[in-house]
């Protein structure tokens, strides 16, 4: 059994279509549109890669830890984070004379914020072993400065 390919593997495809100065990419029931890499505008109502992938690693790293409890019967009754990403010379996107640096995302910090009926050490120890089952965790961690927190809320 685990030599089938599929006992090891899980394939996922999506297709994307530049037009109109705009990206589509297109899930099997969905579109999700990405107006531009990053923006700088605070006021801006598109989205940005930027905020897609903040996005998946946030909201990724939060199901792995939220499906984990329940495999574990361990309730989260309330759970909210915050992303904090450091971008290393942004004004090379911005085509500024003299910054050729190659832009990057130096440094992710989450703060997750939980609420569960459990013993507290208990719950902080199982929500950090949890991280060891998520994809966008396991992927990004060797290529991002990651510092992620739990703070148990009462």
């Amino acid at each position: 059994m685990n030599n089938l390919y599929e006992s090891n593997n899980y394939d996922v495809t999506f297709r994307g279509i530049w037009a109109n100065h705009n990206f589509k990419l297109y899930t099997n029931t969905d579109l999700i549109p990405v107006s531009s890499d990053i923006s700088f505008d605070i006021n801006s109502d598109y989205k940005s890669s930027i905020n897609y992938f903040a996005a998946s690693i946030l909201g990724g790293i939060a199901h792995t830890v939220i499906s984990s409890c329940k495999r574990s019967n361990i309730e989260v009754e309330e759970l909210e984070g915050k992303i904090h990403l450091v971008l290393k010379n942004p004004l090379t996107l911005l085509s500024v004379k003299g910054y050729s640096e190659e832009p990057k995302i130096e440094k992710c910090e989450i703060i997750y914020y939980l609420y569960a009926e459990a013993d507290e050490d208990v719950l902080l120890k199982f929500c950090y072993s949890s991280l060891n089952n998520s994809f966008i965790y396991n992927t990004l961690k060797s290529v991002i400065n990651f510092e992620i927190k739990f703070i148990l809320i009462d």
